[in-house]
């Protein structure tokens, strides 16, 4: 029995081997295609064309059957805009393009599922600059304050407590390992007119490259109230 068993065994064939995607067509954990994050750079007809991470355009074909969301509430194509940061999930073509099953971004900017969070492939939703989340340059470290020039030119000090959780990239760090001109994102709120983040995160030169593409920029974006930014430091 046991010679019959072993020989059964070798008769029957090796399954297929395991599909090697890349980029946009990578298998997920739960076996479906990781979704793709990009800015939308051209909207015509049946179609969208975005900038991935990598600066590579991608064509993504529209249907009848694909479903947008903005701010997770039900859209349609024309609430998009060239400019927008959007996350597309669907299926990758013979010709390199996908074919969307759904299409999600947020007011403002990043892309998430559903208008949510895109973990380690994208950014997650940002909220209000200066209320929910603080990004820029360290100006200034003044331990457990550290000073900050945002992505809209106005400096914000935060305000660090026992907490904070410090990390760079997947380590965690001490506030130590924190340098002037590193760029860093800050998530947190105010507490008593003070910015009180839950974690801090320098970032990676690639990391910040989406993080200013994402963020407002310039006079136009303001916190949300006036307590939103903290004195500038005198000299």
């Amino acid at each position: 029995m046991l010679v019959a068993t072993v020989a059964r065994a070798q008769d029957q064939p090796a399954g297929p081997p395991p599909q090697q995607h890349q980029g946009r067509g990578t298998e997920g954990a739960e076996g479906g295609q990781r979704p793709l994050f990009g800015k939308i750079t051209v909207i015509k007809g049946s179609s969208i064309e975005i900038a991935g991470r990598d600066g590579q355009s991608v064509t993504v074909n529209l249907t009848s059957q694909t479903d947008f969301r903005k701010d997770r509430e039900a859209a349609k194509v024309s609430d998009f805009k060239v400019g927008d940061m959007v996350m597309v999930r669907g299926d990758e073509n013979a010709d390199h393009t996908v074919t969307a099953k759904m299409i999600s971004g947020r007011t403002g900017g990043a892309g998430g599922p559903a208008g949510g969070a895109g973990g380690r492939q994208g950014m997650p939703p940002m909220g209000t600059l200066g209320k929910d989340y603080v990004a820029g340059e360290v100006k200034a470290i003044d331990a457990p304050k550290i000073t900050v020039l945002r992505t809209d030119n106005v400096t914000q000090v935060i305000e660090l407590n026992e907490e904070t959780s410090l990390r760079k990239w997947r380590d965690s760090i001490t506030m130590a390992d924190i340098q002037v001109g590193d760029h860093v994102m800050a998530r947190g709120a105010l507490q008593n007119n003070a910015f009180v983040p839950k974690g801090v995160m320098v970032m990676n030169p690639e990391q910040w490259k989406r993080i200013e593409e994402m963020a407002p920029s310039g006079a136009a974006a303001k916190p949300a109230s006036p307590e939103a930014t903290a004195p500038k430091p005198q000299e």
